[in-house]
């Protein structure tokens, strides 16, 4: 931000003025129990696994809950068929396109080597399997095709760009991550509203040159745990997926309120949502505009989760953010991202701040329109984190419907002498310099 761009006295003095409320939805007790699930895959592996077969064992690039323990007990199924499990990451052009970068996110997330005790196979080298309607060719990983079977694992959940009767789960890996980047982006040239029938057409081509004895589809709770973890056999993989989808929709996590005058994250990155921020929790969607039950006119991110290795797709969904983001940005690895899912919007700059005091005062003194008395405003750490929230004004009444206490009342926020957000209230942001 230049010298012209420093936030006002006045809208300081906004945000100086502010009281907030610590909101927080209580968890129920976590129901998943990994002791099934092992017994299952095991079972599953035995039947369906012959003696020696090299199996590829694919994951993802989301931050999913409980994903290394699920992956390892995956590989303790395959070796206890005498099979012989190597782990293919499957996430398209994610990790800037590069294996390197692909082994760097799955170590982000838990998923090692050196933890497993298997192979990893991170080659980007594909080759064309078929062709969809429209002329997209389909493309498959090499070392997933050099494999006697495919395991996928993924969550199954609500996607960031489209709607259809199947979304994020086992079809898109299989289709779109191991497709790496090159198969990535020749289905997105199809582009997002065509997917409800590429995405089917796509994984008829795939289950056709690979087996796929069985998946493991996870799903989680509204405080993103791990709700259930489902073998689903290779061929009821698109049924399941759609099924699945449904149960996810019933868990997801939204924001309580119809509309906002400014939405504060404190973090986005690919660890928390293909999107860099959910945009059904933001309702700020890069290319298409889908519905969403919130409404936000100012959208603040402060920070880039250094587990998304500079990937800030989706940042250009913002309206502001802040040097401290900027600086971590990898452009090369964002592109790669946008490239691939044709979503250039979600790569775009937006105005950035020195510090998180102007930027949030940018945002404030940026409002339109007649709406008087206190701001609408939700602070909170990320689009995964819509249990625990930091609000302004009437936005307490709208809340307690559905099922949030106050932890605390009257609260302030607390900047340091260059303006980094400390806290709000005994809620804590960033380090005090």
């Amino acid at each position: 931000m230049t010298a012209t761009q420093v936030a006002t006295p006045a809208e300081v003095e906004q945000l100086g003025s502010l009281r907030w409320t610590e909101l927080y939805r209580p968890a129920p007790p976590r129901r998943f129990d990994p002791g099934p699930l092992r017994e299952a895959l095991i079972a599953a592996a035995q039947g369906r696994l012959r003696q020696g077969d090299r199996v590829g064992i694919c994951v993802g690039s989301r931050g999913i809950d409980g994903l290394a323990q699920v992956v390892g007990l995956v590989v303790e199924a395959v070796k206890a068929a005498d099979a012989v499990p190597v782990v293919i990451p499957a996430m398209g052009s994610h990790g800037g396109a590069t294996p390197q970068g692909q082994l760097a996110v799955l170590r982000d997330l838990g998923v090692r080597e050196e933890t497993l005790g298997v192979p990893f196979e991170a080659s980007m080298e594909v080759e064309q399997v078929g062709v969809v309607p429209g002329g997209h060719p389909v493309y498959l990983s090499a070392v997933a095709l050099g494999c006697q079977a495919i395991v996928p694992v993924n969550r199954v959940k609500p996607h960031s760009d489209f709607r259809a009767r199947v979304e994020s789960g086992l079809t898109k890996m299989l289709t779109i991550g191991l497709g790496k980047e090159l198969g990535a982006s020749s289905l997105h040239r199809a582009g997002f509203m065509a997917f409800g029938t590429v995405l089917p057409a796509a994984l008829e081509i795939v289950l056709s040159n690979l087996h796929v004895p069985f998946g493991v589809a996870l799903v989680e709770d509204t405080w993103h745990r791990l709700d259930r973890a489902e073998i689903v056999p290779g061929g009821s993989v698109l049924e399941r997926d759609a099924q699945l989808l449904e149960q996810a929709w019933g868990l997801f996590g939204s924001l309580p309120f119809g509309e906002l005058d400014v939405l504060v994250l404190k973090e986005m990155g690919k660890t928390i949502s293909g999107a860099g921020m959910d945009p059904n929790v933001t309702g700020r969607f890069p290319v298409d505009p889908l519905p969403s039950p919130t409404k936000v006119a100012r959208l603040v991110v402060l920070d880039l989760r250094d587990d998304s290795g500079g990937n800030a797709i989706g940042v250009g969904t913002a309206d502001v953010v802040t040097e401290r983001l900027r600086n971590k940005v990898n452009w090369h690895y964002t592109y790669a991202n946008a490239r691939a899912s044709k979503s250039l919007p979600g790569a775009r700059l937006p105005m950035v701040a020195t510090s998180d005091r102007e930027a949030i005062s940018d945002a404030l003194g940026s409002l339109v329109g007649g709406r008087s008395g206190v701001p609408r405003v939700v602070a909170m750490a990320n689009t995964l984190e819509v249990n625990h929230l930091l609000v302004t004004g009437p936005l307490v009444s709208e809340a307690e419907p559905a099922g949030y206490h106050a932890a605390g009342r009257d609260l302030s926020a607390m900047f340091d002498k260059d303006g980094a957000l400390v806290r709000i209230g005994d809620v804590p942001f960033f380090g005090q310099h």
